[in-house]
């Protein structure tokens, strides 16, 4: 139990620093709402480039930089102990001076603006900054309460707003101003992290969280990979967009380095507005492979055009657009005549993964969030599978038995509910399920189970592998036979997510073989076509093999040259899908390898497959598939933020 203690822990210091935060809020905001908007926006000085841009310690040279306003104030009852405390639950248990090697993307948990403040449309600036000084500091904060902060209380903010907030509110700064790309690239790649401004209509549809909107925006970087132009991949930086929400699966994206330039230099006349921070004991993150977003080839249209204010032209002497050398001398930085946020982001209307939960007349409230967070704080219980052996069916569950209680239903992603329940004795426990009003109903169990203290009550957690768009019944058993207990029978509804997923193997005879087009690190088929399989490197019979990987205990060939001919028929998973209330341009079916694939070179991508299918529905096939090795087939939607929405495994025989 000593896992389910820190849990405690954790919960304790992330309720605290949201009460404290929320109270501070609506103190604030209270406060400032009888008094007209003042706003920080104010004339920049005059700044010379002496020198070659630097990601080393500040002499980045920058447009802005000022002193922010104000004495640093620490948010009420905060002491510097509970914020030390909340950095080191939420870096896993570490002192920031002990700060590991990121092993992976996102490097701090995804901030939404949407969080129920009064300008959460407009926090998009504040939101993106509540991550950087997670990174940098190990600070737990929000946009809303990052507002209360500063002075700005209407419509948009700008950086030397984010700037005053996090000096007023924790007496910490981070440099900011008008920089070049190369250097917001060199910054990300030495390890900073970085919020940047932009035009959200120089962003690709297809990658746009919010299709609709094209105003001014903000967004923070959270890495940089430099590309591989033998697979591929082209620069690209990793993307928090604060309009994605977190509890719905969204952790970023890998966008390609050539949309975030735009984005950044239509706003900022040739420079990106920026503020950047280094992670306490940080060092560069390693990249391997990313899967960066394909761009979605030109309607022949161009852009869309933005619906906000252009910013105004550049005055004299300010930096230059786009693709004309950089300027020399005193220069005065842009002022654009809108914040970004300034066009307020509409919250997209979905549906929870589950609602309408009830129990004999009562409604089941969720109650332990924390640990249904993506990812979930260190020392959650990763779950052990489900024990309970279904018997006669869950309406004549004899009694007595143990006494079962049910808690809640929750879910923290489309196609999963999560049923916790308490059980007055140990005994085998387990959730049976069906489809409310199909006959005959097709009863099934939880896929796993977890056990969690509780604040000294041991609550079992089902997972449920659920449809979208419909109503369940459920019932908690616990012991079995004459010994069984039975809660009362329950109900709840799906929302939003996939109704529809259905994975077959099967042989094809004569596979055209061709790969797509594209900038995907996976192997992206052509439409209707396959990729060469894999072949074991023992069963070449001596033949020439142009790259090798390893995938387990064993090695395969990947390129066998140009030369290789198709083979005669080979395994492909055929997938059926249908999505329900979520809007997407298109779908990508991949298939990993369940081992790690290691080449010459490091991790290799080669061996996972992706093939692409249109939406809301449709039929898809993914091959040739390596015979003998698993498979985890994958369904994401193109341009949704709720990120993988249905994974089925698969051994290829």
């Amino acid at each position: 139990m000593k896992a389910v203690g820190s849990i405690l822990a954790k919960v304790a210091v992330f309720l605290v620093t949201a009460a404290i935060g929320f109270v501070a809020a609506t103190v604030v905001v209270s406060a400032s709402s009888d008094h007209a908007p003042v706003s920080s926006a104010s004339e920049a000085p005059q700044y010379v480039l002496n020198g070659p841009d630097t990601p080393a310690g500040s002499g980045v040279p920058v447009a802005f930089n000022e002193e922010p306003s104000g004495s640093p104030q620490p948010l009420a009852t905060l002491s510097p102990q509970d914020l030390s405390a909340a950095a080191d639950a939420l870096l896993g248990g570490v002192q920031p001076a002990a700060y590991v090697k990121p092993a992976g993307f996102p490097r701090v948990p995804p901030v939404t603006q949407f969080d129920g403040g009064p300008f959460q449309g407009s926090n998009c600036t504040l939101a993106s900054g509540a991550m950087l000084a997670r990174l940098g500091y190990g600070i737990v904060t929000t946009g809303s309460i990052l507002r209360t902060l500063q002075d700005d209380q209407s419509g948009g903010t700008g950086i030397n707003d984010l700037a005053t907030a996090l000096w007023r509110g924790y007496g910490i700064t981070f440099p900011h101003g008008l920089i070049k790309t190369d250097t917001l690239e060199r910054l990300l790649a030495a390890g900073y992290g970085a919020v940047i401004q932009g035009d959200y209509s120089k962003v690709p549809p297809a990658l746009r969280l919010q299709k609709d909107f094209t105003g001014g925006h903000a967004i923070y970087l959270d890495g940089y990979y430099p590309g591989n132009a033998k697979r591929n991949i082209p620069p690209a930086y990793y993307v928090i967009d604060p309009i994605g929400r977190p509890t719905f699966g969204y952790q970023g994206d890998w966008w390609p380095a050539s949309v975030v330039n735009d984005f950044a230099l239509a706003w900022g006349g040739g420079r990106v507005v920026a503020m950047w921070g280094y992670p306490p004991g940080g060092v560069p993150p390693e990249v391997a492979g990313p899967d960066v977003l394909p761009i979605p080839p030109d309607n022949g249209n161009g852009p869309a055009a933005t619906t906000s204010p252009a910013p105004s032209a550049a005055p004299s002497g300010s930096p230059a657009p786009s693709g004309t050398p950089a300027p020399t001398g005193p220069v005065i930085p842009i002022i654009v005549p809108v914040d970004v946020g300034d066009l307020t982001v509409q919250l997209v209307p979905a549906s929870p993964p589950v609602s309408k939960s009830h129990l004999g007349g009562v409604v089941l409230t969720p109650v332990i969030d924390v640990c249904l967070f993506h990812p979930p704080p260190a020392g959650c219980p990763t779950g052990i599978e489900a024990v309970f052996n279904l018997g006669t069916p869950p309406l004549i569950q004899p009694a007595p038995g143990p006494k079962v209680n049910v808690l809640f239903v929750d879910s923290d992603r489309p196609d999963v509910a999560m049923v916790g329940f308490t059980v007055d004795s140990p005994a085998p426990a387990d959730v049976r399920f069906w489809e409310s009003g199909a006959s005959p109903a097709s009863v099934r169990t939880s896929s796993s189970m977890t056990s969690l203290d509780l604040l000294g009550t041991t609550v079992l957690v089902a997972s449920l592998e659920v449809r979208a768009g419909t109503t369940y019944q459920f019932q908690a058993v616990a012991g079995s036979g004459l010994s069984a207990g039975s809660s009362p029978i329950g109900s709840f509804t799906t929302g939003d997510g996939v109704s529809q997923f259905d994975v077959l193997l099967s042989s094809v005879a004569s596979p055209h073989i061709e790969l797509g087009t594209g900038i995907s690190p996976y192997l992206h088929l052509a439409q209707g076509a396959f990729a060469q399989p894999m072949i074991p490197i023992d069963s070449l019979g001596g033949a020439s093999c142009v790259e090798r990987a390893r995938f387990g205990g064993m090695q395969y060939c990947l390129d066998l040259g140009g030369s290789a001919p198709p083979p005669a028929t080979c395994m492909r998973a055929e997938v059926t899908y249908q999505l329900t209330g979520i809007t997407a341009t298109g779908v990508l079916v991949r298939a990993f390898p369940s081992e790690t694939g290691k080449g010459s070179d490091g991790v290799t991508l080669d061996g996972v497959l992706e093939a692409s299918g249109p939406a809301p529905a449709g039929d898809v096939s993914v091959g040739c598939l390596t015979s003998g090795m698993s498979y985890q087939i994958v369904l994401d939607a193109v341009g949704d933020d709720r990120g993988v929405l249905a994974t089925r495994s698969v051994t290829v025989p």
